[in-house]
């Protein structure tokens, strides 16, 4: 059964957070594309499938796409950096932690990778965004449908053994490919898929901003609609501050957002990969 999410669990998830100000319709809505993990990620020692830890047998390079649960060898992958997520804070039964997300890109797809800790402090200082790695002692886990970002159906940890070098990477030009879906199947698909639709903007209801834990987070409301189907799309942050005028009548063209659930409806949510495209 679909329900909706309280104030005081989303505080937990997010960093950027609701606009406590406005009217009730829109305290509980999640800021999407900030959700790096959930609990789960914090106890995620009991989860891990494998790891490229033995090195007594020989590392092979493998590509995002083929990334599962099932290898059964060690392996490394060479990737792109394509997006690099705040870092966050969270609490749980052992105190205070932080955590880290980053998308990796190589030419068969796009796959998050996780820090938490210490591992997210020396992780941050080590890699930066739109610069190209060799990763290896990764750990794969399955994502949580609840707070996965890409469409990929698993995710990588990083742990005290993990090793990377910076390396010279030529990747095509990413042109993003759209797998668009009709407004009328976001009611059947599963919440918190991420998809890619084309919609057209009927009204813009402004720009809000704020603060939560120190961090600025700012959202912009729209009703969009395609072949008269109609659903509310929040834009966060660079997405929101995209335009500077009214949105009204815009023809938009989105990749990578996230299927939400408020007060009984389905609605769609940007997050930071999300690639927003005016036709």
């Amino acid at each position: 059964m679909e329900t909706n999410e309280t104030v005081s669990d989303i505080l937990q998830q997010i960093t950027p957070t609701v606009d406590n100000t406005t009217n009730t319709d829109m305290i509980t809505h999640t800021d999407r594309h900030s959700i790096l993990s959930n609990t789960n990620d914090i106890n995620y020692d009991s989860q891990i499938i494998w790891s490229t830890s033995n090195l007594n047998e020989k590392t092979t390079l493998i590509n995002i796409s083929q990334i599962n649960t099932d290898i059964a060898r060690p392996w490394k992958i060479r990737a792109l950096v394509s997006c690099e997520y705040p870092k966050r804070t969270f609490t749980n039964s052992n105190g205070i932690g932080e955590v880290s997300n980053w998308d990796l890109t190589d030419e068969t797809g796009s796959i998050t990778m996780v820090a938490f800790n210490l591992n997210c402090h020396m992780m941050s200082g080590k890699i930066k965004k739109n610069q190209a790695y060799e990763f290896t002692n990764l750990t794969i886990r399955t994502t949580s449908n609840a707070f996965k970002t890409l469409p990929h159906l698993f995710q990588l940890v990083c742990t005290s053994s993990t090793r990377v070098q910076e390396i010279d990477l030529t990747i095509s030009p990413i042109q993003p490919v759209y797998n668009l879906i009709h407004l009328k199947e976001v009611n059947s698909i599963d919440l918190n898929s991420i998809v890619d639709v084309q919609v057209q903007v009927l009204r813009d209801y402004g720009v809000s901003t704020g603060t939560f834990n120190d961090c600025v987070w700012t959202r912009r409301d729209l009703h969009v609609v395609q072949d008269g189907i109609h659903i509310k799309l929040s834009l966060w942050n660079d997405q929101a501050r995209l335009v500077t005028r009214n949105m009204a009548g815009l023809c938009l063209k989105l990749k990578n957002v996230k299927v939400s659930w408020f007060d009984g409806s389905r609605t769609l949510s940007t997050m930071a990969n999300t690639q927003l495209l005016i036709i």
